[in-house]
């Protein structure tokens, strides 16, 4: 009875080390993804979702995504290595750029040129490259050439300049009426990107693709 109970048990242990290796593991949770228009992988519907991990492929529905998880596991982990790497990069400050050359298309300044400097990263630019409220975007994270992104409307090119979106607190005080008052937390706190003490937009409002 003995010798059964252990054969038995070792053949279920069997069993289930071979449903490990050869089963996939269950799919990841789909996340809404608003950054632009893109095609569901298995039935080229339009498709608002992504992939949860890899944050790479999209879809139409849960349905398929379970139709293609076998071949997309894979793939899958191969684009989560690629996006810490991408990370790192991102987190790593970039070295001062050089003096006298323009560090968006590398032009050098004349004899009497002029380049616009921040003078908190270094990043330079020529007339044709400045920007300091539109696109484009210097070295420092949480500002561009000194204007806070706190303060400004929210856009999708608020970044450090290595590709790493500004996330913190915003609070646009030059559009005061532009945005409903729902918008905002309800009652006023230090923002924890410039210190002001201020009615700051409620956490789901911060992404700057809910307005473009």
């Amino acid at each position: 009875m003995l010798l059964l109970s252990i054969s038995t048990l070792a053949g279920a242990m069997v069993v289930l080390t071979l449903a490990a290796i050869f089963l996939p593991d269950p799919p990841c949770p789909l996340e809404e993804d608003r950054c632009g228009f893109a095609f569901c992988e298995v039935c080229m519907k339009e498709a608002p979702y992504a992939c949860s991990a890899c944050k790479t492929t999209r879809y139409c529905s849960t349905r398929c995504q379970g139709a293609d998880w076998r071949n997309h596991q894979r793939s899958c982990k191969i684009h989560q290595k690629l996006n810490d790497l991408n990370n790192r990069i991102a987190l790593t400050p970039p070295k001062r750029p050089p003096v006298g050359q323009c560090t968006g298309c590398n032009v050098r300044a004349g004899e009497g040129g002029r380049l616009a400097m921040c003078k908190d990263c270094g990043y330079q630019v020529c007339g044709s490259c400045e920007s300091h409220h539109s696109r484009g975007t210097c070295y420092c994270p949480n500002s561009n050439f000194g204007k806070k992104y706190c303060q400004m409307e929210p856009r999708w090119y608020h970044t450090n300049g290595r590709g790493r979106p500004y996330s913190g607190d915003r609070h646009p005080d030059a559009f005061v009426g532009v945005y409903a008052a729902n918008i905002y937390e309800q009652l006023p706190r230090t923002c924890d990107n410039c210190g002001d003490v201020t009615k700051v937009f409620k956490k789901e409002y911060r992404d700057p693709w809910l307005w473009h």
